[in-house]
């Protein structure tokens, strides 16, 4: 597997023969050639098994090039990363070595530039390998970067957390918001379960429904399940979606409507081409006078969007992303704790998450699911016609948009991070069914 630049801010794979630590330090050393990072690095790492490893021998060939590097004393979670380049005007960058929500076994670096956000970097040349063997051991001024974030974010969540009326369970799964354990009053911190972010053959393999079994499976063991909201976030703690005994699974998208029909005070949704119908409809209809801002695909395209025009915003990507920023002068990022704080302080008990979560669903039935096929773009457009014969298309632009004429929606592009075809399917189960058993990838059994 050859190096693959994520859609933000850096590069990840599935370790092999041709990607390893020997590709990801060539593709760091390309970059830092370019003299993009600066001279203060911030160099930190998740919690998975080599990424502490890896950072070390990052730190190493930073020093190599004259770049004063800091080490972080523990694993953090991305956004901490973000969050303290963004604050302290001596760091001109942060390294992170993070596969993102990708599954255990995955390795990647994600690089914040010196305001703390995430940007395209250059790519490597074809092939380019840095043996680790040649870099010099070196100790490097160390910094404690949970401390700050638990100050702030951290602080935040807990202060939601105790008033609100019901069990706050944070599932950290194999990821680096579990180092938070022990400085989040009122929350329990679990790690219990595979990610449910994504379900194609990567970068999740898990499938929404094996994820829904595994949460289901944890809230059993409870005493009171019925008491229980589990916020689930990925590897590196940028994204979440939420479980409760009686919604079921709450993707960001139904977090996005429902915050948006409770009339949050914000000017605009920023949210991508792909975006869930429901969070834009929800944004038109429960939210007169709000803009909506819809993007290219890529968070860096939201991000954009707002710096264009700061204000305070909720933004969305249908992939466990929601941000809710509330003046010129916030860190606009994914954060998936930050977007738990909004979430706890817009519905004060579960009662009234469920019920928000309910009325969206009615509005707006179905659940928007995101499906990964191999197959082609090209094959897939030949294909769609006939397999939704009724329904309007439009593939005049980079995302072709299917509309049913009532609640349906489907969106289809070529996949930016793995060979094939994604499709944001809104329809009802038996049409994603039908799609996802004729298109490849796995199949979605939503009426079981």
């Amino acid at each position: 597997m050859h190096s693959t630049a994520t859609t933000t801010d850096g590069w990840r794979g599935l370790p092999g023969p041709a990607w390893a630590e020997p590709q990801l330090l060539a593709a760091l050393d390309h970059c830092a050639s370019r003299d993009v990072l600066g001279e203060q690095v911030l160099v930190g790492h998740d919690a998975r098994a080599g990424a502490r490893e890896l950072a070390h021998l990052a730190a190493d060939l930073l020093a190599h090039h004259g770049i004063t590097t800091h080490l972080a004393t523990t694993p953090a979670p991305t956004p901490a990363f973000g969050h303290l380049v963004h604050q302290r005007s001596d760091l001109s960058a942060a390294v992170i070595v993070t596969a993102s929500h990708n599954p255990p076994g995955y390795i990647g670096i994600k690089l914040r530039d010196s305001s703390g956000r995430g940007i395209v970097w250059p790519q490597p040349p074809a092939g380019a390998a840095l043996d680790p063997a040649q870099l010099t051991a070196r100790k490097h001024p160390r910094t404690d970067v949970v401390s700050p974030y638990a100050a702030t974010v951290g602080d935040a969540l807990s202060t939601e957390a105790r008033w609100f009326q019901g069990d706050v369970l944070l599932d950290a799964a194999h990821g680096a918001v579990g180092v938070l354990a022990e400085r989040l009053a009122g929350i329990q911190v679990l790690r219990e379960r595979p990610l449910p972010f994504f379900s194609g053959r990567t970068p999740d393999p898990v499938p929404r429904l094996h994820a829904e079994t595994t949460a289901r499976t944890l809230l059993g063991r409870l005493a009171h399940p019925e008491r229980a909201l589990l916020a689930m976030t990925d590897g590196d703690g940028d994204r979440l979606v939420l479980f409760t005994h009686r919604s079921g699974y709450i993707p960001s998208s139904e977090q996005a409507a429902a915050l948006l029909y409770t009339r949050l005070p914000v000017k605009r949704l920023i949210t991508t081409e792909v975006a869930p119908r429901m969070a834009v409809r929800a944004a038109k209809r429960g939210h007169p006078g709000l803009k909506v801002t819809e993007t290219s695909v890529g968070f860096k395209h939201l991000v954009t969007a707002w710096l264009d025009r700061p204000e305070p915003a909720l933004a969305l990507e249908p992939n466990g992303a929601l941000v809710h920023v509330t003046g010129v002068g916030d860190y606009f990022e994914r954060d998936a704790l930050g977007a738990l704080t909004t979430v706890l302080r817009a519905f004060p008990s579960l009662e009234t998450l469920d019920d928000a979560i309910a009325d969206v669903r009615r509005a707006h039935p179905h659940t928007q699911i995101v499906h990964t096929t191999p197959t082609q773009l090209n094959d897939v457009l030949g294909a769609l016609p006939g397999l939704l014969p009724t329904w309007r298309a439009d593939v005049s632009g980079d995302v072709a948009h299917y509309d049913d004429g009532a609640h349906g929606h489907i969106a289809v592009r070529a996949s930016g991070t793995e060979p094939g075809t994604r499709l944001y399917i809104e329809a009802p189960a038996e049409t994603v069914e039908t799609l996802t058993r004729e298109l490849g990838g796995p199949v979605f059994r939503l009426s079981a």
